[in-house]
């Protein structure tokens, strides 16, 4: 027994890692499923590195949307309870000594209800995850995307803010992972997260690692910008100064969102690439709400897509000693409604910062270092290995034994659909200046 005991310590990863769902087309967000309360039933959650609070719907609320899941119902939960306002934790308001939270995001959408503590799990090996308990918000009403959106809620990943720790905190305090690290890999379509560390297996190539500046955000000192080996003209005075360097990743963004001049300096330089024979090889034509030409797809020119995407120009970010490359097959989308019609997902953000949202980062493995204040990229396979017959409602109890368990095919179901009333919200998604939560004046507890 004593044996058996030190050989799945030496064998344990020391990192949770889970499959993410989603993507930037359909969708506009990327999310995980955790597993919450005793017994445990499934939320999903947009993984959200711009904002810390973890949060979905209650049974009881009369203002929040239909998602994917049942509303949690902690009346049910054996380990639930209700955050009162004498514990010390941030509340934004106090109502019969229950603490409340209230959160609103810049394209004016918001969420608000109380604090419940509970058990939270994140891993797709149920067999061997980490329970934590851990605070989170319970939904009383939802406005706008929170509303529309299939994702049950949202999971903050930012950085120290507040006494509300995130479940990257929560694991690490309480010694469940390895390293005070996470990392996403997003595809173009799905993808891969870890807590605790990172799989070298996904990628590449080597790490290359940055600093970041911010207290909240991921904040990196991005100076240089060049299409294929040809440098755009920016200057210093062209960042904003919002968060500390002007420049911040950020997953729960759905786009990229460049300040003006930024912005008006890399699409002078990428029309003017287009401009020569033989690139940008579509014909170009208008997309309603794009400011730019879009290029369409030949499939009888270009029988595989590659070929089309390579003769895009590769965009190229320097980041202090590195750069980062974010490839045309990646920058480049299509809405549903017009499939072979390719847009660049760049807008600009007037005054505001860049924020480099979760268009970028896909196709790479972005670590975050919280420790060593470091981010790490690189160039990944972020096609995630789903686990089978998962269940959608109860983890199974395991008496000596794994059970396979998976949610693909109906995750794959409910991805896939495309209503009118989802197209229409696409639209609001590509003109917000920010997609959830990119502004100081948010309400966070």
């Amino acid at each position: 027994m004593f044996l058996l005991l030190i050989f799945q310590a030496l064998s344990s990863q020391g990192y949770e890692q889970a499959v993410i769902y989603g993507n930037s087309e359909i969708l506009g967000y990327y999310y995980v499923d955790i597993w919450v309360g005793t017994p445990s039933v499934l939320q999903t959650v947009i993984i959200d590195t711009g904002s810390r609070l973890t949060a979905f719907p209650c049974i009881g609320c009369e203002s929040c949307g239909k998602h994917m899941d049942p509303y949690f119902d902690y009346k049910k939960s054996n380990t639930s309870r209700i955050i009162q306002c004498n514990e010390g934790i941030s509340c934004t308001s106090c109502n019969s000594d229950t603490c409340g939270y209230s959160q609103s995001y810049s394209e004016g959408s918001s969420i608000s209800g109380m604090l419940v503590e509970d058990i939270v799990m994140f891993g797709d090996d149920f067999a061997k995850a980490q329970k934590v308990r851990a605070v989170f918000g319970c939904h009383r009403k939802e406005t706008y995307l929170f509303r529309t959106q299939q994702a049950d809620g949202i999971m903050g990943f930012a950085q120290k803010k507040n006494n509300i720790l995130t479940l990257v905190d929560v694991l690490y305090k309480d010694n469940k992972i390895d390293s005070n690290v996470f990392s996403i890999c997003f595809g173009k379509e799905d993808g891969i997260m870890s807590i605790g560390g990172y799989n070298n297996s996904w990628h590449k190539g080597n790490i290359s690692w940055t600093g970041y500046y911010d207290e909240s955000f991921y904040a990196v000192k991005m100076d240089k910008l060049k299409l294929n080996e040809t440098k755009i003209e920016v200057k210093s005075s062209d960042f904003s100064s919002q968060y500390t360097t002007g420049t911040i990743i950020d997953s729960g963004t759905t786009f990229t969102y460049l300040s003006s001049k930024i912005y008006t300096a890399l699409y002078k330089d990428f029309e003017k690439f287009c401009e020569e024979k033989g690139r940008c090889d579509g014909k170009t034509t208008d997309v309603y709400g794009e400011a730019h030409d879009c290029y369409m797809y030949d499939y009888e020119k270009y029988a595989d897509i590659a070929d089309f995407f390579a003769t895009f120009p590769t965009i190229k970010l320097g980041i202090e000693s590195i750069e980062v490359e974010w490839k045309a097959k990646y920058y480049l989308f299509a809405w549903p409604e017009t499939p072979d019609i390719f847009c660049v997902g760049v807008y600009s953000n007037g005054a505001g910062g860049n924020v480099f949202g979760g268009n970028f980062m896909r196709g790479q493995n972005v670590i975050h270092d919280r420790d060593n204040r470091k981010i790490g990229f690189a160039e990944s396979n972020c096609t995630p290995e789903y686990p089978h017959n998962k269940s959608r409602s109860t983890i199974p109890y395991y008496i000596g034994q794994k059970t396979d368990i998976s949610v693909f095919s109906v995750v794959f179901y409910s991805c896939g659909i495309m209503t009118m009333a989802s197209l229409s919200i696409l639209y609001i998604l590509k003109k917000r200046s920010k997609s959830i939560q990119m502004t100081e004046e948010n309400q966070e507890v």
